[in-house]
Parts: structure tokens; C-alpha cells; sequence
């Protein structure tokens, strides 16, 4: 497993300023978030394309931007984000982007499915044309997106991926919160190929616990080898993560 750090929690740095600090935290991989992007357009592609390389950070995942569809008027916009997250994904070499259902947990059921088939209907042929991996995310309860349990997501997944292409970005914060944890790893740890780490709440892990001890052993007795991607709240200070990162490297190399 490689330890990642979301580049989220700094998102309200300009992205050379970002880069630096988490290598400064000497980091060497990140997923790199798209609400760190203030507007999303093909030129700010390239800018943080040349700031990635001039870091010497590699990035492992890409998180899409998100918009939950209330409405089938609003698919375009959805659409809009995923292909310009896509776009960013290739440029910074990004094999995987994590990616939520892009419907309102609101929606009726057959709103729902429509939305869900005309989104991926045009996200996923150009993820395959890029050479890139989705991969869904199980949302947490507190989120507008549909998708936070196997019930859900296995709806979503019998409407827009018959055919098994997509895999499973596990966010261990919010399956906590779910409470769905082991349902979760037990009907797709095949498919997992990268994971959210966090505590409730997106607190840091400052010591261990026995849920994260199981977690990281039942990851990896089921082969688990991806990342394992710290995706934490913004105001986790600097001194939180660095015990944090001392914390997942000590539990990574016990595996």
C-alpha cells in the first residue's frame, strides 16, 4: 500500500503553495482535488500540471469534481465537471479519479436513473478514451450525493456499469459514519483500488484503534496494494498530520 495525501486540506492555497507544503510534510504522493482548482477550465489544467512536475509530488488519484443532479436540466453541468476533471487527471498522469454518483440523494427513482445513465453515458466512454479508471466513492450520510451504502450503490452500479469497468474508492470516514464498514469490503474488495483514510468527521488518526487496525488488515488480507490516500479535515493543524503520516507509515510496514 502507498501512503497519499488529499490535497484538499490545503485548497485554499495557490496551487504552488500547496505542493510545497505537503512536501515539506515530505510527502511523496498525492490525490489531487479539484476544489483546489478555483475555476475549472482547460488552461488551469496546465498550470497545475507545471506545478506538479516542478514539486516532484506523483499523483496517484485525481477527485473529480462534484455536482449532485437534482434535475435532468442539470446533467450538462455534471457532465461539464466530470470531463474537465477528466482532462486534469491526464495531464497530471493520474491512472484513477475517485468520483461520486452526481445525483441528489433527493431525487426520485426514476429522475434518478435517467440522470445516472445520461451522466456516465458520456463520462465514462471519454474516462476509457483517456486511458483512466473511475472509480465510485460510498458517500457519507451528511452528503446531498446518492450512494453512502450497498443498497444504493449497488442500484447505481446496475444502471451505469453492467459491464464491471468502474471500481471503488472506500472512504473509510464515512463508512464509519454509515456504519457499513465490513458490508462494504465484503461485496466489493475486488473493486477497490483506492481509499479514503480518516477518522469520523475527516478527524485525523492521531494513535491507533482497534477499527483501524482491523481495517488495514482485512485491506490486506484481501490483496489490497493501492493507496491509502489521508484525506482530512482543513483544520487538522500541520503537527496533526505529521503524526498522522508517522502513525500510517509505522501500520503500513507492520502489514
Amino acid at each position: 500500500m502507498k501512503l497519499s495525501l488529499s490535497n484538499g486540506i490545503f485548497s485554499k492555497l495557490k496551487v504552488n503553495s500547496n505542493f510545497a507544503v505537503i512536501k515539506d510534510l515530505s510527502f511523496e504522493n498525492i490525490e489531487f482535488n479539484m476544489k483546489t482548482i478555483k475555476k475549472e477550465n482547460d488552461t488551469g489544467v496546465y498550470r497545475e500540471q507545471k506545478a506538479l512536475f516542478s514539486s516532484g509530488l506523483k499523483c496517484l488519484t485525481l477527485h473529480s469534481a462534484v455536482f449532485h443532479v437534482k434535475d435532468p436540466i442539470e446533467v450538462h453541468q455534471a457532465v461539464y465537471y466530470g470531463k474537465i476533471s477528466l482532462e486534469c487527471a491526464r495531464a497530471l498522469c493520474a491512472p484513477l479519479m475517485t468520483i461520486h454518483s452526481n445525483v441528489s440523494k433527493k431525487t426520485p427513482k426514476k429522475v434518478r436513473e435517467q440522470c445516472l445513465q445520461n451522466i456516465f453515458g458520456e463520462i465514462k466512454p471519454f474516462a476509457k478514451k483517456l486511458g483512466i479508471k473511475l472509480a465510485l466513492e460510498n458517500l457519507s450520510h451528511n452528503s446531498s450525493g446518492f450512494g453512502k451504502n450497498v443498497e444504493e450503490i449497488e442500484e447505481i452500479l446496475d444502471i451505469i456499469d453492467t459491464d464491471e469497468e468502474l471500481g471503488i474508492t472506500f472512504d473509510f470516514c464515512h463508512a464509519l459514519e454509515t456504519k457499513v464498514v465490513d458490508e462494504l469490503i465484503d461485496k466489493y474488495y475486488r473493486r477497490i483500488c483506492n481509499v479514503h483514510m480518516a477518522n469520523k468527521a475527516h478527524k485525523p488518526f492521531i494513535k491507533e484503534t482497534p477499527e483501524l487496525t482491523k481495517i488495514l488488515s482485512k485491506l490486506h488480507n484481501c490483496g489490497y496494494e493501492g493507496p491509502i490516500t489521508l484525506e482530512l479535515d482543513s483544520k487538522t493543524s500541520i503537527e496533526e498530520i505529521k503524526k498522522t503520516k508517522v502513525l500510517f507509515e509505522q501500520l503500513l510496514r507492520r502489514l
